[in-house]
């Protein structure tokens, strides 16, 4: 889909809030648990006959043949869990690299609807990982997790188009238009950005930082950011479910100093703040492309976050996600398909 020419760059607020927040990683994702609706039950029920995906255009249910919506388009947004440096050393050749994807979302975008959604991707999803042997030569695929997907490769563009593919294959081969990755070392530049983010800290956070004591307000500046949305193992239960709740607060105190610096700075603060993050990605996107990507933002409605639907399972060395196949279908016909009515 090619992609359209941009007219007017003044964003909105709102734009200019979605946007950062995507350039600052995809954070927004992860701490918006949002419940599936009844549109999603009403598909899992259209599809009790465990359908089979024909191709990839279609999809055939007791309800009938849906087909892909055809004016539509999908971001990828990946946050990678190492530093940016790291990606400077790496091979060019190298069969596997150290980084992965510490978390994933995808921005959908319905040109014919006017509609934009986001879906949240569980990092530990299990499914079928494309591999990338040397010299881009295609090695058998693996069963792992997804954040495994962009470790295959040189940690670059190719990595990033592996991780396209194997969320697309988890998708039932939807079709992935884009992706846009950041390294995880650009959350203290964007909170120093806005000049810090207050926050306050519920439960002693002492391990992460000193500061992080219990029922105290604190601005976080720098690595203390990058220590308090990243910090697990060590600190309260050690889940990830405790650490996203950690990030929602962080997200929830950055939206209103985005806000705050858009209000007083403009346009200026947003191109300022692509500027600097710029060295901590990689992206498919053009610049064309983003302005394109922020009128559609702009102008279309927003109809929230999903997430796909599963159990975590903790019997085994690492925390293993597994979809549940029937609501996962469910999903992608709602998220990405539309009835047939020829």
């Amino acid at each position: 889909m090619s992609a359209r020419r941009h007219k007017n760059k003044k964003t909105s607020p709102l734009i200019a809030l979605l946007l950062a927040v995507a350039i600052g990683g995809g954070l927004f994702a992860l701490w918006y648990w949002e419940k599936l609706d009844q549109q999603l039950s009403a598909a899992q029920s259209a599809m009790s006959a465990d359908p089979v995906l024909k191709e990839r255009l279609s999809v055939y249910t007791d309800d009938g043949w849906y087909c892909l919506r055809e004016n539509q388009e999908a971001v990828l947004i990946l946050g990678i869990d190492k530093l940016s440096e790291r990606l400077e050393t790496l091979n060019e050749d190298a069969l596997i690299n150290n980084l992965q994807s510490d978390f994933l979302m995808l921005l959908i975008v319905d040109h014919d609807a006017k509609t934009c959604t986001a879906l949240h991707l569980n990092r530990d999803t299990m499914c079928e990982i494309p591999r990338i042997g040397k010299n881009g030569t295609t090695l058998p695929s693996v069963t792992e997790q997804l954040a495994l997907s962009h470790s295959y490769g040189s940690g670059g563009k190719d990595s990033c188009r592996n991780s396209v593919k194997a969320v697309s294959r988890l998708l039932y081969d939807v079709p992935v238009d884009h992706y846009f990755a950041l390294t995880m070392d650009a959350i203290p530049v964007l909170t120093d950005h806005v000049g810090g983010v207050p926050v306050y800290i519920e439960e002693d956070l002492t391990p992460a930082d000193p500061a992080f004591t219990a029922e105290t307000n604190v601005v976080l500046h720098g690595n203390q950011a990058l220590a308090f949305v990243r910090t697990r193992t060590t600190v309260s239960d050690g889940s990830n479910l405790s650490r996203m709740e950690r990030q929602r607060v962080y997200l929830s105190s950055l939206q209103n100093k985005l806000l705050q610096r858009f209000s007083s700075d403009g346009d200026s603060f947003i191109v300022s703040l692509a500027e600097t993050l710029s060295p901590y990605t990689v992206t498919s996107l053009s610049n064309d492309e983003l302005f394109s990507l922020a009128d559609c933002l702009q102008s279309y409605d927003f109809t929230g976050i999903e997430t796909t639907p599963g159990a975590a399972k903790t019997d085994s060395k690492y925390v293993e996600f597994y979809p549940d196949e029937e609501a996962l279908k469910a999903l992608v016909l709602r998220l990405f398909f539309m009835k047939n009515e020829q």
